[in-house]
């Protein structure tokens, strides 16, 4: 019998020592949209024997690892001073994560004490699990959709198996709210109060897996965060965002979604640079687009995304 796409579930939890495989139960599940599995990356190289025919003489497969993505909605637990369920993802990809009791968490990039997952893609039946699993992340924020993390992991093989399925318990998941007038009510950039169409982060973690003589594992040695965004374009008298980019000036973007405590999230980058504006159009009305540089000030502190 065929197997189900529709029946697709991703567990995930931080293990204790890297690349020793944890078991996942029913809470670990995440709640996932558009979730896919890469379950056979690497490179290949070729055996190329000497002899008096043409022909191949075989690949062989190495560094092999695994690859998992997927969307979870951008929501937070429903209570102040409780993380989301998807903070072990965040933490996973090089963010600490800092707790006010009743309070907020916030989640800030950081450049060492990366956490490491065990991870499972259950595909109708079929097992395909990642070990020392480390990540990279993007923001989605378009208006009158649902604000979204997208996660991208890699990990160390596991030879996949067909099990039973683990029934997922999806408690604590909460589901969010769509971007528009009545839920987003803060968006400025540069000071200045704006009416934006879309906004997309990039964290750009550098992943990289390690096969060598003594060690293989994911690593994350650098990020390059950038984005994208597109506003109501302002009169230049009221704001000049091109001379701004010319000039390399830099100030914040701050975005805030959400109205009802435990549910709000907050995205500040507070040095960010305009990079190459130009105008655009929606449905008749001229648009302001550029790409976003996220620049550190002190160090480890591009961007922060905090809950309340």
């Amino acid at each position: 019998m065929a197997l189900r796409t529709k029946k697709t579930v991703v567990f995930a939890k931080i293990e204790s020592v890297y690349g020793t495989a944890v078991a996942l139960v029913a809470a670990d599940a995440i709640q996932t949209h558009a979730a896919k599995v890469m379950p056979l990356e690497g490179s290949t190289v070729k055996h190329e024997f000497d002899g008096q025919t043409f022909g191949n003489d075989g690949d062989v497969h190495v560094g092999t690892h695994v690859k998992v993505e997927f969307d979870v909605e951008l929501q937070g637990s429903g209570t102040a001073g409780t993380a989301p369920k998807f903070g072990t993802l965040l933490k996973a990809c090089q963010m600490s994560e800092t707790i006010v009791a009743t309070t907020s968490v916030t989640y800030a990039p950081a450049s060492s004490g990366t956490d490491a997952l065990t991870m499972y893609f259950q595909l109708d039946g079929q097992r395909h699990a990642l070990r020392g699993a480390r990540g990279t992340y993007q923001l989605k924020l378009d208006s009158q959709g649902l604000p979204y993390l997208h996660f991208v992991f890699t990990g160390l093989w596991v030879t996949p198996s067909s099990v039973a399925d683990i029934a997922p318990n999806f408690t604590g998941w909460a589901r969010a709210r769509p971007i528009t007038f009545a839920n987003t009510p803060t968006v400025t950039l540069h000071g200045l109060a704006s009416v934006y169409k879309s906004f997309a982060y990039d964290h750009k973690n550098q992943v990289e897996h390690f096969d060598n003589p003594g060690e293989e594992m994911v690593e994350i040695v650098d990020r390059k965060p950038d984005g994208q965004i597109s506003l109501l374009a302002p009169a230049i008298s009221v704001k000049d965002y091109f001379t701004t980019a010319r000039s390399d000036t830099t100030g914040a973007l701050l975005v805030v979604h959400g109205l009802v405590a435990g549910s709000i999230v907050t995205f500040n980058a507070p040095v960010t640079q305009l990079l190459q504006p130009k105008y655009g159009e929606d449905k008749g009305r001229a648009m302001l687009e550029a790409n976003l540089s996220f620049v550190r000030n002190a160090g480890d502190d591009e961007m922060s995304l905090v809950f309340t």
